[in-house]
């Protein structure tokens, strides 16, 4: 359904652009703008450009179409140049209406031209002529071309017409997106919410989520020069870019360096984006003490409890990596630790058992408690002038991050500077086939209507695999749901297990099956994985909770 302004329609005489408003409204897909009956001024040198149009029409790839409509049977004269309109005493018309839309496109053209960033966004442009009452096979003289005429044989099929002249006008390397349709809009004297598909979006969107800021890059100026030093910083803020970036600069200067973290997902994140830099060693935690566990020769259990709880992890393994440390020759000069938050207090020790110098050698910490699922905190290894806020979130979309921030249980809630993104879907669910049912109906809307790749979309549960009834269904409606990233597949994880991670798209789910007072922490945890849009699926008593909440953004 096409986005209509103004709507309802304003008060008409005109049977023939009634018929076409209501066409255009129930035909055209929701990447389409239509303005029905606008008109524009522009001081210009010579006096004002002004210029009025039945319909202007946008869209984001395709571009823009201003279209005169003219109900009643007309006919043209060649010899007088001059067309006449039945119905009305057979007046002629004042104005070819070819020339007439070829007229007001022009004018608008140059108000668009006035616009920062025209070149950048410039879109494809053209005029049409809508004749809903009568029949147009022959162009009336050269320029009156049957290819950019609508009449009554294409009311039935408006969205492949207007799609057909909008090709007709089309011009290669133009695809103005986004910014084009607001432009367009606040030209035309319109603020709107301009719905273009998702999957159009994102490139836009992630082009104003910078990779290192002025603040960052002030923090990271002030953190090298210290030999002791912790960011804390919302979701978002780009802690983990900051981490990246330090543990970096300190492996090509020449020192030995690990990079490591509680989560495996955002261990294999790292590694990948470092691309094997010599002197730099990514691993999580506890990869990283079952390597030198095992390189120490220590006894290992052939069989362990891998969950959150598993007294094997948060336990024994920690203390054999103590021991471990005593045989092993591994050492570093300098240790950067992300998601510090995550770390029990008796890890620490532990893990300095590795450092070339465990009381005063470089330590880098980088955290956010109010990511704090395992009830871990800041260790008092930073005095606390050394430690640095990051307090914008850079990363979600403002309408996420503004609605993730009501969760946040720091003490000073984060300011989202990203683009305006669209806003947060809480649906609700009555029970477990409620929930696949609304699912299915949220990724069949987001890969087929919105254009999103699966690639570009997660599922988060507060519940591991064994204990989600969900993600045990494994395939919803044609669509698998995968435990690790494959193509074609929707990736379906737990929360804690993309902790640090993001996509483009999250839908959290099976949100009800949780206590209310750890609401809060899934919620901000799992919504702020989200980088454009977010959908949170709950059971209908905490869906209307969540919506409440969020109308106090």
């Amino acid at each position: 359904m096409a986005r209509m302004v103004p709507f309802p329609m304003l008060p008409t005489k005109s049977s023939a652009e009634r018929r076409l408003y209501e066409g255009f409204l129930e035909q055209l897909d929701d990447a389409y703008v239509c303005y029905h009956s606008v008109d524009w001024v522009l001081a210009g040198p010579r006096g004002p450009i002004e210029g009025e149009a039945d319909f202007v029409i946008a869209h984001p790839e395709d571009g823009l179409l201003v279209m005169e409509v003219k109900g009643g049977r007309l006919s043209y004269d060649p010899a007088t140049r001059r067309w006449t309109q039945t119905g009305r005493g057979g007046a002629h018309l004042g104005q070819d209406p070819f020339k007439q839309a070829e007229g007001e496109l022009r004018s608008l053209v140059q108000i668009l031209e006035t616009r920062d960033g025209w070149e950048r966004w410039k879109p494809s442009f053209g005029h049409a002529v809508a004749f809903p009452d009568g029949e147009y096979t022959t162009a009336a003289h050269p320029g009156a071309p049957a290819d950019i005429v609508i009449d009554r044989r294409h009311l039935g099929s408006l969205q492949r017409r207007v799609a057909e002249i909008m090709a007709f006008h089309r011009r290669s390397g133009r695809a103005p997106g986004a910014e084009a349709m607001d432009e367009i809009a606040q030209a035309l004297g319109f603020r709107v919410e301009i719905r273009t598909p998702l999957g159009l979006r994102f490139a836009e969107e992630d082009k104003k989520i910078v990779q290192l800021t002025d603040d960052q890059a002030w923090v990271r100026a002030w953190v090298v020069k210290l030999k002791r030093a912790a960011v804390v910083g919302p979701a978002g803020s780009g802690k983990t870019v900051l981490a990246t970036e330090i543990a970096r600069r300190m492996a090509e200067g020449g020192n030995r360096t690990l990079l490591t973290c509680f989560n495996k997902a955002i261990a294999t994140h790292l590694r990948e984006i470092t691309g094997g830099i010599p002197k730099l060693d990514v691993a999580n935690f506890h990869a990283l003490a079952h390597r030198l566990v095992t390189e120490a020769g220590l006894e290992l259990p052939s069989e362990v409890d891998t969950g959150p709880e598993s007294t094997f992890f948060n336990e024994r393994l920690p203390e054999l990596l103590m021991e471990a440390a005593d045989r092993v020759s591994t050492r570093y000069d300098v240790m950067v630790v992300d998601e510090a938050q995550d770390f029990r207090d008796h890890w620490w020790p532990a893990l300095l058992s590795l450092h070339a110098d465990p009381d005063e050698g470089r330590l880098y910490l980088f955290a956010d408690d109010g990511q704090n699922l395992y009830g871990g905190g800041l260790p008092d290894l930073v005095p606390e002038d050394a430690r640095f806020p990051l307090p914008a979130n850079l990363r979600n979309c403002r309408e996420i991050g503004d609605f993730v921030s009501v969760f946040y249980k720091g003490s000073n809630p984060p300011v989202t500077k990203g683009p305006d993104g669209r806003p947060v879907e809480i649906l609700g669910y009555a029970d477990d086939e409620g929930l696949a049912r609304t699912l299915r109906v949220v990724l069949t809307n987001l890969v087929e209507e919105e254009h999103v790749p699966p690639r570009d979309i997660a599922v988060l549960t507060p519940s591991g695999l064994a204990k989600s009834r969900l993600r045990q269904r494994g395939e919803l409606n044609g669509f698998r749901l995968s435990a690790e990233p494959a193509e074609g597949e929707i990736l379906a994880t737990s929360i804690h297990s993309f902790k640090g991670l993001e996509r483009p798209v999250v839908i959290l789910a099976e949100l009800g099956d949780k206590h209310e007072e750890d609401i809060d922490r899934f919620v901000y945890a799992g919504g702020s994985r989200a980088r454009n849009h977010l959908i949170v699926l709950a059971a209908e008593p905490l869906a209307v909770r969540l919506r409440e909440r969020a109308l106090s953004v």
